[in-house]
């Protein structure tokens, strides 16, 4: 313990060359030191110059070459029938090229006389139809008999009937007078009475009043049963009108009844004599030829091995393109932007070329198009496709042979937009906002000076 408390404090701390080799071994070297300064350097400069350097927007997709024309890609040769292959056109394999009305294959029905079958069916169709022509033909004449027999039927029933009218209108008219008769001699009578009462008149006088009294009653009560009896009959004429009447619509309606059943039957028949025909139309295409000219892409039958239904894929044709183009699949953050006439730069799969992003100019290998056609919807996938043709004022696309530009060949494009800084654009992707297109007018705004306040 004694030897402990001898030890000086100063012979605990280093020495002052200890302390500068310590200093000296955890400072960067002057190596690093220049490469720092280096790279501070370059990051301002690289501020500068992104707040500087233009730069070109562009929108890019990923699509494929086409046929401009939708007639000219792919198609598949469908069968118009039901049946089996019966032959396939000599050398015809995958890759065959073939011409507009080359044969490539025949298809025989299952039932091998359905032709015959067919045409006599429509030989019996066709003879319904004359039969159901005759029968209406005949319906309508009896229609137009019973008319006739009907309008002369009423025409003397209404004879009888305004004779009937006639007869009571003039038996009408003498009950009047036979009323007044009855009534004078009534009067007579009671006034004479009155008189022989009074033994002023004799009684054989009264008698033969009485007895004139008596004549003009019966002979009133007489016209007046002649009066019920004509109203009886005029009743009786206008009921056997409607009888006559209602007899001649019953069979006026059952004779067009007819008729229209007879029409109806050869509606049918014509309808199925049209089914008939069209079937036999299918019998006469069973030839199948070639719809354009083009190269067989996939053969999906063999001879007499595969029995088809109407409307299967019996090959796939890739028709010849008169004018080809380009379909990409622009992302929806940019359709907004394209519009129709714009310029694309294109780069073929298969086809050796560098494209440089931001700046079209420097891209080696890459073909000019133009904004053709731009879709209305998407995809279901949030993509929106575009058709992109050749621009004529520029280099040609190498179309001169099939072997670069087929149909399906994979195509990367960037439609080209507005000119921006890189440092917008770097901020831009960072915070992911659409693109800005600068068009002549918002040129024209940016360039009038700013009006100084009063």
């Amino acid at each position: 313990m004694a030897t402990n408390s001898n030890i000086r404090r100063s012979d605990l701390l280093p020495r002052s060359t200890d302390r500068k080799s310590a200093i000296h071994l955890v400072q960067s070297s002057q190596l690093a030191r220049r490469l720092a300064n280096l790279l501070l350097l370059g990051l301002a400069v690289s501020v500068i110059a992104m707040a500087l350097l233009p730069w070109q927007q562009t929108s890019r997709g990923t699509g494929q070459v086409v046929a401009f024309a939708p007639q000219e890609r792919q198609q598949s040769v469908k069968s118009p029938t039901k049946g089996i292959v019966a032959k396939i056109a000599d050398g015809l394999v995958e890759g065959t090229t073939v011409k507009k009305g080359d044969f490539l294959l025949e298809i025989q029905p299952f039932a091998a006389n359905m032709v015959d079958q067919l045409n006599a069916q429509l030989s019996e169709l066709k003879t319904k139809v004359e039969t159901a022509n005759v029968k209406a033909e005949a319906y309508g004449q009896n229609v137009a008999g019973f008319s006739e027999a009907r309008d002369f039927a009423v025409s003397a029933a209404n004879e009888m009937v305004s004779a009937a009218k006639a007869k009571l209108k003039s038996k009408q008219k003498q009950v009047a007078a036979y009323t007044a008769k009855e009534l004078q001699a009534r009067l007579n009578f009671e006034r004479q009475e009155s008189l022989f009462k009074q033994g002023l008149k004799p009684a054989k006088e009264i008698e033969k009043l009485q007895k004139e009294w008596d004549v003009a009653k019966a002979e009133l009560n007489s016209i007046g049963e002649d009066v019920t009896a004509l109203e009886n009959e005029l009743k009786a004429k206008q009921e056997e009108l409607e009888e006559k009447r209602r007899v001649a619509e019953t069979k006026i309606d059952y004779a067009r009844a007819l008729q229209q059943d007879a029409l109806g039957s050869a509606a049918t028949s014509r309808k199925e004599i049209g089914d008939v025909k069209m079937k036999l139309e299918e019998m006469s295409r069973l030839t199948i030829t070639a719809p354009r000219d083009g190269t067989v892409y996939r053969l999906n039958v063999n001879e007499r091995g595969d029995a088809v239904k109407q409307g299967d894929d019996l090959l796939t044709i890739i028709p010849e393109a008169t004018q080809k183009a380009v379909e990409l699949y622009v992302n929806g953050n940019d359709i907004g932007f394209v519009k129709i006439d714009q310029e694309v730069r294109l780069q073929f799969e298969g086809w050796p070329a560098v494209q440089v992003a931001g700046w079209p100019s420097l891209a080696v290998g890459t073909f000019t198009g133009k904004v053709t056609t731009v879709d209305a919807t998407d995809n279901g996938k949030g993509e929106f496709r575009i058709l992109v043709t050749p621009d004529e004022t520029e280099d040609p696309w190498p179309i001169e042979s099939e072997r670069f530009l087929r149909q399906g060949v994979r195509t990367n494009g960037w439609v080209v937009l507005g000119e921006v800084s890189l440092g917008y654009e770097v901020w831009r992707q960072m915070n992911g906002f659409p693109i800005i297109t600068v068009t002549e007018e918002s040129k024209k705004k940016s360039a009038k000076p700013p009006k100084i306040p009063k």
